[in-house]
């Protein structure tokens, strides 16, 4: 950032603006009489900031701008991060954790968020809850349907070529798989 000081209005508006242009002859015409185009380094002197100074209105806090949020209340658990002190006042409550991916993020949560083992343990969390849904998705004799939760049909339109050489690298896999098998039975 050039530190240098300015002389007078004349520099400002001979050097392009930020975005790369520079002003046209009617745009210098239309500064005010100060030299300066409104609005232009409003932040340079105080006087001139588009906000109300604090000291003119000492009510207005930075946590007072607004009213108050009445804050939601938690019917079911939740994940706060351990260098939070509260909750925020409205969060999400649509996938509570249960079962051994909830134990899981449990764990995950006695970590910092800058710590690796608290990533880690959420990725661990998330597969073993994708493994518990297929589960229990089973168990209700409704098996997933692949072909669109994977957006297969998408892909076939749009995405032929991947799809097939999907599909080969899989049947070669399969076949590979088939064949150590036959030949650690003999």
């Amino acid at each position: 950032m050039d530190q240098r000081v300015r002389s007078s209005s004349e520099d400002i508006l001979a050097e392009p603006i930020p975005g790369g242009y520079s002003l046209s002859t009617e745009q210098r015409r239309s500064v005010d009489l100060a030299g300066r185009i409104n609005g232009w380094g409003s932040d340079l002197d105080p006087a001139t900031r588009p906000g109300v100074p604090r000291d003119k209105a000492p009510e207005i806090g930075g946590e007072s701008l607004y009213p108050p949020i009445e804050p939601q209340v938690a019917r079911v658990k939740i994940h706060k991060s351990n260098e939070h002190g509260k909750l925020t006042p409205v969060f999400g409550t649509s996938c509570p954790p249960q079962g051994l991916s909830g134990v899981v993020r449990d764990f995950a949560y006695r970590f910092s968020e800058g710590q690796l083992p608290h990533w880690l343990t959420l990725l661990l969390a998330d597969r073993i809850n994708v493994v518990e849904d297929l589960l229990g998705d089973l168990a209700r004799l409704r098996p997933p349907n692949l072909v669109k939760e994977l957006g297969l049909a998408a892909q076939w339109r749009y995405n032929r070529a991947g799809v097939l050489k999907g599909a080969a690298i899989a049947g070669v896999c399969v076949v590979g798989l088939l064949a150590y098998r036959r030949s650690r039975r003999r």
